[in-house]
């Protein structure tokens, strides 16, 4: 049992707080990047930080960054999370992550433990997908995988990604010149509910992630010809609605053929709409997932038949883009293994893992070696207002975060003599 404890009323207190920041307007705890209720999420979770003990700062991308000195100094380890949510979302999803780590930091205090790195804890701008066609926004900027091209995105209304960033207080320019200096981080952590059923069936409290799922994305449109529906026999028609269709049930068909493979179509459009028309025109949007990428370019193969296949048979043009084209993430060695021995030392239950959500660490992991700690999700919920985790179950997360960050510093092993019993932990942590 790890001598360092959470402090589960102050965790479950800010939890509450930050769940109050919300568009009422909106199902759920709905805080969408670009918007007020996302400055106001930020905002709250700087003043923890400073509150903590955190020197921070916003860089140019929006990302709230805090940093508490180390002993040495120099190099850093890396804690971090997002506050935004999808329409309609949860309390927990990204939230759990930057509040854990603000908890870790002030148990570093409270029990005057110095480490030798510096800790950074970074609270990442617009994690969940935008209106523009992009997600893990804040994390792509630290790590230089945005460019004019990112900027120029418009969303449905034609409004550019660059138009949109002030009204964040984000200047475009700062935005594009927001790479970190990853050099001196020895490793990032995320700690983050699992969104999946797997750690409650299973009955265990801890997921180590070994690889996030790798995503592609597609769109798809079809154009067929616009007839009355009531006249026009089915065997002339050039009906594009059907071809879509027959795409949406070919990305079911195909992600059933994978071992952990996800297949979703998300937005699907007939025009003209209207049921006494048969449709001139169709899209379909969705996405594989998985974490074999050889998989993903065979379902990206299969689809692209598929489409062009049910288009044929009815007569209808498809212009088929793939405008995601992200691999799986592969986590790193030490750090899994730190996390699993960490967990086993202070007596939690665990399970290995596949992420099939993506995450910030994601992006972080091609800069530092990555490691994700999850926690059980009830029922598995999660992107609804029915997402939820018990204090009970955060709470071990919590600890098995703060007694990894201590062991990647040099400290001893989790379950050792606290610092504020007046030890000293030689190579690693020291006492204030």
């Amino acid at each position: 049992m790890s001598t360092i404890t959470p402090v589960g009323e102050r965790f479950g207190s800010e939890l509450a707080g930050l769940a109050t920041l919300v568009d009422s307007e909106r199902p759920g705890w709905t805080r969408r990047a670009l918007s007020e209720f996302d400055i106001a999420g930020r905002d709250y979770a700087r003043t923890l930080m400073k509150q903590a003990g955190l020197a921070t700062r916003v860089d140019g991308a929006g990302n709230v960054i805090g940093v508490l000195p180390g002993r040495l100094g120099g190099q850093e380890i890396m804690l971090g999370s997002h506050t935004d949510t999808v329409d309609g979302g949860g309390r927990f999803d990204g939230i759990t992550g930057v509040l854990g780590a603000i908890e870790v930091v002030r148990l570093l205090r409270e029990n005057n433990v110095r480490l030798d790195h510096d800790l950074v804890v970074v609270v990442f701008f617009n994690e969940e997908p935008n209106d523009f066609g992009f997600f893990c926004v804040g994390s792509r900027a630290m790590t230089g995988l945005v460019d004019r091209t990112t900027l120029a995105a418009t969303d449905t209304s034609g409004r550019s990604l660059a138009a949109a960033l002030p009204d964040s207080g984000i200047d475009p320019e700062a935005f594009l010149d927001a790479r970190y200096d990853f050099s001196k981080v020895t490793a990032f952590l995320e700690l983050h509910i699992e969104q999946g059923p797997e750690l409650e069936r299973l009955g265990k409290q801890i997921g180590v992630v070994e690889t996030i799922t790798g995503i592609n994305h597609f769109k798809a449109l079809f154009t067929g010809r616009q007839d009355h529906a009531g006249t026009t026999p089915m065997d002339v028609r050039a009906d594009a609605g059907c071809a879509a269709a027959g795409t949406v049930l070919a990305v079911e068909s195909i992600a059933e053929s994978g071992t952990n493979t996800r297949g979703t179509s998300g937005q699907i459009q007939f025009t003209p709409e209207a049921v006494n028309v048969v449709s001139a025109n169709a899209s379909v949007e969705g996405e594989f997932r998985g974490p074999d990428g050889s998989w993903l370019h065979e379902a990206q193969r299969r689809l692209t038949d598929a489409a062009g296949e049910n288009a044929d048979k009815r007569g209808v043009r498809v212009e088929m883009e793939w405008t995601t084209d992200d691999a799986p993430v592969p986590l790193h060695e030490p750090i899994t293994s730190t996390i699993a021995e960490v967990a086993d030392d202070l007596g939690h239950s665990r399970a290995t893992m596949f992420s099939g959500a993506g995450h910030d660490a994601g992006i972080i992991a091609a800069k530092t070696q990555v490691g994700m700690i999850f926690v059980p999700s009830q029922d598995g919920r999660s992107h609804c207002p029915e997402e939820f985790t018990e204090l009970d179950d955060i709470l071990p997360g919590i600890e098995v975060l703060l007694e990894t960050v201590l062991r990647l510093d040099g400290a001893a092993p989790a379950g050792g003599p606290a610092a504020s019993g007046g030890a000293a932990r030689s190579g690693g942590a020291q006492s204030v």
